[in-house]
């Protein structure tokens, strides 16, 4: 029979695969940076005896069904390679478990833990040992298979009957503190080294089992080997994810230590205009020297300007940390060097205890977020947790709690500012505008709320609650037949972003019956710069059914004219920051009445928002703008004030 053809050579084929990838991966690792050493040491021993035990899998499958390697090895040296086969197979379950626990970041100090850990390998090792002068656990037969003697030959099971339950456990434990996407990988890895165990006794094929060790090495190459995520690829150094992932463990493990930061001031403006080759030798520089700092070689980096290192084992008031600090200090005296040049930065250092300070990871970063406004004024040599005032950080955290909360109970409410058009004499439209009322705190202001609902996600559902609320306002209500003619409703840079927002909109505008021209979709300038592709794709759509757009806050922001012009916005909004500056000097008024020159030479309408006075008002019709909406004309109010507003107003 053709070699290629033979089922019994089903195995070598397999085999082939297996080493193959287990080969790729080893290529790929060792060409990887890495950000833990430990756990790429690790992993290294996993990958040699993936290759032993795959060479030694194919020399077998090999001498069992090729003649010539029959003939060119002894029985003998196949009952070696053999037992060096199922040691390899029953040893990966012990080096994964160490891998594991070098992912955790788990240490096992105690000399009896250890102990405890290798036991069970010890018994694998002289189980198959024991074959060279005893059948009493297995026996090789005469056409070179290894049987092991029930119930005895049972027990080489051992290390996986105690293995996988605690790599269960410790998934349970600490997988929480990872990404999804690790979470799901270290599933699969266990998954796959245990499917292959029965079914390597199912079909008595040791290739199945070592093809699916070299799937779950080659996972571990693209996930937790992968540095992208843990490590900063400019500075060299962790990234806010490993940063993240380290105290959540430490927490999780009820580990005492302290994180110590750098922050330096101004890094972004002093890197701004300089080439990436030049960013990347300051930052490694920066790394570099507080590398020497960290007992176990840690750096992390964060795009605040952050530099941080962990000190396990250690309070903020140790004298450890008084000496980093002093050493630092003199060290950022001096100079350092960006595209042969010189420059001097200037250091703020931190201090972050845990957990006796900070005892979750949700308020380590709160507490950063205080830090990073805190840092400048603060004219001590370190600023520690105890200097902060962490009241607003409890405020935020109740904030989030009542957004999260306020469609379900419902605390939102939809008001309408009317919008005054000179030429008609008449309110031909309104801005809808979100309000939320607390039982306990009152009415939250928008500019307090909405930043947080952004951060928690709620912005999308609230947005669709304010269109759902205007769209069955226009349905159900009589305000068009009192001269309104549209609504202007705001979208968050969060909706433009989403690949479906056009689809809902449209949705809902159908769903209670309203016509394209009766909605206006108010877009901020600031915005169009970063998401122009998401934007545009999502302004075209919408465009194409008819429905207008307006350009929000004109005037705050620093866009690209050309690129303002190219959107297809009817309506530019004057923030108001603009209207009332130039009621307080001649230069303000003149940059007012240029602003609204061009914006009438583009063949678009302005609405003048802020407009508080009679007389702001009389200026703002004498220079051209179209409507005007502030609280001279009408504050914002409830649904069913609004509506006897228009009643009593439009004639």
């Amino acid at each position: 029979m053709v070699f290629g053809m033979d089922p019994y050579n089903y195995n070598i084929y397999f085999s082939i695969a297996s080493l193959l990838i287990v080969l790729v991966a080893f290529v790929i690792n060792a060409s990887e940076e890495t950000y833990d050493s430990r756990q790429k040491q690790i992993f290294g021993f996993i990958i040699a005896d993936a290759v032993l035990l795959n060479l030694a899998g194919l020399f077998h499958s090999m001498w069992m069904n090729v003649n010539v390697v029959h003939l060119a090895f002894s029985s003998d040296f196949n009952d070696i390679v053999l037992v060096v086969e199922k040691l390899c197979a029953y040893t990966m379950a012990y080096l994964s478990m160490l891998y594991m626990l070098s992912i955790y970041r788990i240490e096992i100090d105690k000399f009896w833990k250890k102990a405890i850990l290798f036991l069970p390998q010890v018994f694998v090792l002289l189980f198959f040992m024991s074959g060279f002068v005893s059948d009493f656990f297995y026996y090789i037969s005469d056409i070179g298979d290894l049987h092991y003697r029930f119930p005895q030959g049972l027990t080489v099971g051992i290390g996986l009957w105690i293995y996988f339950p605690f790599a269960f456990y410790l998934f349970i434990k600490y997988a929480k503190g990872m990404s999804t996407e690790k979470q799901v990988s270290i599933a699969v890895y266990f998954l796959l080294m245990l499917i292959s165990v029965p079914l390597r006794f199912l079909t008595r094929s040791t290739s199945l089992f070592e093809f699916a060790v070299s799937l779950s090495i080659l996972l571990c190459v693209y996930t937790f080997q992968n540095p992208s995520e843990f490590v900063d690829s400019q500075s060299g150094a962790g990234t806010r994810n490993a940063l993240d992932f380290i105290v959540g463990n430490n927490l999780i493990q009820k580990k005492m230590f302290t994180v110590f930061g750098v922050y330096i001031e101004r890094l972004n403006a002093i890197t701004g205009g300089q080439s990436l080759e030049g960013v990347s030798e300051l930052l490694n520089q920066i790394t570099a020297y507080l590398k020497q700092m960290s007992q176990d070689g840690h750096i992390f980096f964060t795009d605040d300007g952050s530099f941080l290192l962990v000190f396990p084992g250690v309070d903020p008031d140790d004298q450890l940390i008084e000496k980093a600090a002093e050493q630092i200090r003199k060290r950022f005296k001096e100079s350092w060097i960006i595209n042969d040049e010189e420059v001097r930065l200037v250091e703020h250092p931190y201090v972050i205890g845990f957990p006796d300070e900070i005892d979750t990871l949700d308020k380590f970063n709160e507490v950063r977020g205080v830090i990073n406004k805190a840092i400048l004024r603060h004219n001590k040599d370190v600023l520690r947790v105890s200097d902060l005032n962490l009241k607003h950080v409890e405020h935020d955290k109740k904030i989030d709690s009542i957004v999260k909360r306020a469609l379900d109970d419902g605390l939102l409410e939809v008001y309408y500012q009317p919008i005054y058009n000179p030429e008609k004499g008449k309110f031909i439209s309104c801005e809808a505008l979100l309000r939320l009322r607390d039982p306990h705190l009152g009415f939250i202001s928008p500019a307090v709320f909405m930043p947080v609902a952004e951060r928690n996600g709620m912005v999308i559902e609230i947005d669709a609650f304010v269109l759902d609320s205007v769209c069955k306002m226009l349905s159900e209500s009589d305000a068009m037949a009192h001269g309104l003619e549209y609504v202007e409703v705001n979208l968050s840079v969060v909706d433009c972003i989403q690949a479906n927002l056009a689809d809902n909109i449209l949705k809902t505008m159908n769903k209670y019956g309203i016509d394209p021209d009766q909605v206006n979709f108010e877009i901020t300038e600031t915005y169009s710069e970063d998401i122009s592709s998401a934007m545009d794709a999502n302004i075209e759509k919408l465009s194409a059914q008819g429905i207008n757009f307006s350009m929000d806050d004109f005037g705050t922001g620093y866009s690209n004219m050309a690129r303002i012009a190219s959107l297809p916005v009817n309506i530019f909004k004057l923030d108001k920051s603009i209207v009332q500056s130039a009621f307080e000097s001649e230069t303000s008024y003149m940059v007012m009445i240029n602003i609204v020159k061009i914006i009438k030479s583009m063949g678009k309408k302005i609405v003048a928002e802020g407009v508080e006075t009679e007389e702001q008002a009389k200026q703002i019709i004498r220079v051209g703008c179209d409507n005007i909406q502030g609280f001279f004309y009408a504050r914002p109010m409830p649904m069913s004030q609004f509506l006897e507003f228009l009643r009593g107003n439009n004639h």
